[in-house]
Formats: structure tokens, C-alpha cells, sequence
């Protein structure tokens, strides 16, 4: 009888979207609105060995906006999408985490 011996083999970590969701990412967990953010369609996971792994998210032609991927990624809707990058200038200078405005009110943003 033989085991296998799986004790270097690390579990992955579950992905947070499927293949071609679109979906809010950022190059940071935080969110900050200075730093790289994407509204894009979720594309795998391209680093797992790093804590938090790496999530690729791609273009509607399917071209990566990061090479190294990005930390933290959600599901939105298409609508909330739309909004985002209407308002992406004010976002932008607002302050506040990206993550806040992909769950606000948005005929309230700023509450």
C-alpha cells in the first residue's frame, strides 16, 4: 500500500469570481483611488503563491491591463460599472476607497 504524501502540495486559494465576470480591481487591497483600479472582466488567477494572490482581469479583447495582476477583485454589475467610469475622475479625487463606491448608493455616492 502506498500514501501519497500531499503535505507540499498548497490548496489553492478559492478563486472569488468566475472566468468572465466583470468585476471592480485594484492593484491593492485598500482600494485607494491613486493607485491602479480596473473595471474589467475576471480572467483566473495569475499568482496563487502570493498572500493575497494575484487575480488577472483582461479588456473586452482579452488583453491584461497588469502583467502582475491584481490583489483584491469583486463582481459588479454592468450598470455600477457604467457609473464607476462615468464618475472615475471624481472617485479618483474623493479620498475615498475605490471598494466604497462599488457598494454606495449611486444617486448618493458620497453618504
Amino acid at each position: 500500500m502506498t500514501t501519497e504524501n500531499t503535505s507540499d502540495v498548497a490548496a489553492l486559494p478559492p478563486l472569488p469570481c468566475s472566468a468572465g465576470d466583470y468585476v471592480l480591481a485594484t492593484k491593492y487591497s485598500d482600494g485607494d483611488p491613486q493607485d491602479h483600479w480596473v473595471i474589467g472582466f475576471f480572467d483566473g488567477m495569475t499568482a496563487p503563491h502570493y498572500n493575497p494572490p494575484r487575480y488577472n482581469v483582461v479588456d473586452s479583447e482579452g488583453s491584461q491591463f497588469r502583467g502582475n495582476g491584481f490583489r483584491r477583485v469583486r463582481k459588479i454589475s454592468a450598470e455600477r460599472g457604467a457609473w464607476m467610469l462615468k464618475h472615475a475622475r471624481d472617485i479618483e479625487l474623493s479620498g475615498r476607497s475605490v471598494w466604497h463606491f462599488a457598494r454606495c448608493r449611486m444617486s448618493e455616492p458620497n453618504s
